[in-house]
């Protein structure tokens, strides 16, 4: 029998989530871009695994979501 490991499971609450969103949803509007392609798909697990990693000030968290910024020619 394999003995159970001790872990601490702090699930994301709707106050959590709705934090994380709007951090999102500014970026969506900055970058242009559909929250259904590959960018918007990297850019929401970054902030919530910086989240789940203990960043929980909304503005560390947008600061983390400008520094994935990609430049852009055009």
């Amino acid at each position: 029998m394999i003995a159970a490991q001790d872990f601490t499971f702090d699930p994301i609450g709707p106050s959590e989530l709705e934090l994380i969103d709007k951090i999102f949803q500014v970026e969506l509007q900055v970058r242009t871009i559909s929250r259904e392609c590959d960018e918007a798909e990297t850019l929401a697990a970054r902030l919530i695994h910086a989240y789940q990693c203990g960043v929980r000030n909304a503005d560390a968290l947008g600061a983390l979501a400008r520094s994935t910024r990609h430049h852009r020619t055009g």
